[in-house]
């Protein structure tokens, strides 16, 4: 690709569903002036009931994660369990090359090029192949890839990797690859390719990339080539932070919170974005390289697909309580790295006052001092389903807001 420069998870899965069937009922309220009811049981206030929200289904030793018009499918079949589609309104936007290069970009997934891809439908051997569903929705859904291979020219060089996905409501999809080998056995590219008369063969590539399919879109942006899709082999772009392909009932953004080294190119049936971390280099040493990307499905145009993208590589601090949150680059939710080895905002009382200005929906994710069985969100004006409470554990939540928060605005987050 050209360059510019826990528990178990079965244990886990079922608390999860538990959880998922659970999250709205809040606790029942029995009252004296209904005496007649209480031999069958105290009342309780109606289920909160959302427009919407995620869900995630197993598939064998893969899965799918289905949302508001879309679904993300990882790869059941014997590659690495990278996602092998992307549907959008049931239509399979996630690039499929007719014939694709051994080491060529292709679906998603990473290049140790000449090496065979990484992905659900690449040669590179499995040693390491487990996809794990932490977070079952319906706010959040997160799964973690654990992944590593062999080099056949090399059989002590073995990378490896995770690459968790997380997923919201709105079509947001952020991907958080890391990879790792700590060998410093010399390899060559030209021995290690597994097409040696290919481009590029005779340099190691590593990079992480998406793919999607030409046909359907008809415009990028940004462009050097006024908004046309990109030739097949022409990088259209490189070294920027956010790009959108337009189609005319949907459009698909793309963000990089590190623009180094990223770059749009085009396929045959397929449109690459990719980052770098390595290009045609001669040597390939010890390496840990770690990358952020999001995807923002939109139906309201380029403009409002780009302003969800420059969002999540610029985002903008809320308060919470007085104090500091920003999203990580790891999962874009607000407070979900809390330093000290478990996820969320520790919370001195079980209230929460979150402020500040959003440009659209968000997700933060909180740790009461006490269990907490049911949660409710509270803003002037608000009713209706506006938010969606998950639970994580007895006292972690996390609350995903369908709508941009704006100054002067206050949501209270709390018990009930």
């Amino acid at each position: 690709m050209p360059s510019r420069t826990m528990p178990s998870p079965a244990t886990r899965a079922s608390c999860a569903t538990m959880h998922t069937a659970m999250w709205s009922i809040s606790r029942s309220m029995c009252s004296a002036g209904v005496t007649a009811l209480l031999a069958a049981g105290c009342l309780s206030t109606p289920p909160f009931q959302p427009e919407s929200g995620l869900k995630y289904t197993a598939n064998g030793p893969g899965g799918t994660v289905a949302g508001p018009g879309f679904e993300l499918q990882f790869s059941r079949d014997p590659g690495i369990r990278f996602p092998d589609a992307l549907r959008i309104d049931g239509t399979d936007v996630l690039g499929h090359e007719t014939m694709p290069g051994c080491f060529g970009t292709d679906e998603a997934g990473i290049l140790i090029a000449p090496t065979p891809r990484i992905s659900a439908h690449g040669g590179a051997l499995p040693v390491k192949n487990q996809l794990v569903a932490g977070l079952l929705g319906p706010a959040v859904v997160q799964v973690v890839l654990e992944w590593a291979t062999r080099m056949a020219c090399s059989l002590s060089r073995t990378p490896s990797g995770t690459s968790t996905f997380t997923v919201f409501p709105d079509g947001r999809i952020v991907r958080y690859d890391q990879l790792f080998d700590s060998s410093s056995a010399e390899v060559s590219a030209n021995e290690c390719a597994c097409d040696r008369n290919a481009d590029g063969s005779d340099g190691f590539t590593v990079a992480t990339f998406w793919t999607l399919a030409r046909q359907g879109f008809v415009d990028l942006r940004p462009s050097a080539q006024d908004g046309n899709l990109p030739a097949p082999g022409v990088t259209a772009s490189s070294n920027v932070d956010s790009a959108c392909l337009g189609g005319s009932a949907y459009q698909v953004a793309f963000a990089w919170p590190d623009p180094t080294s990223t770059s749009i190119v085009g396929g045959n049936a397929i449109i690459a974005f990719g980052r770098d971390m390595l290009y045609r280099d001669s040597r390939l040493d010890p390496y840990t390289w770690d990358n952020s990307t999001a995807i923002f499905i939109e139906r309201s145009g380029c403009d409002a697909a780009l302003a969800r993208a420059d969002e999540h590589v610029r985002p903008r601090p809320l308060m919470l309580n007085g104090e500091t949150i920003v999203p990580s680059a790891r999962d874009g939710i607000y407070g979900s790295v809390a330093g000290d080895g478990e996820h969320g905002v520790v919370l001195a009382a079980n209230r929460a006052e979150l402020t500040g200005t959003t440009h659209g929906s968000f997700a933060v994710w909180l740790r009461f001092p006490h269990a907490t069985d049911a949660l409710r969100a509270t803003l002037d004006g608000k009713t209706g389903p506006w938010y969606l409470p998950q639970r994580v554990d007895d006292r972690a939540w996390l609350v995903w807001f369908r709508d941009p928060i704006s100054t002067g605005q206050t949501i209270v987050i709390e018990p009930r």
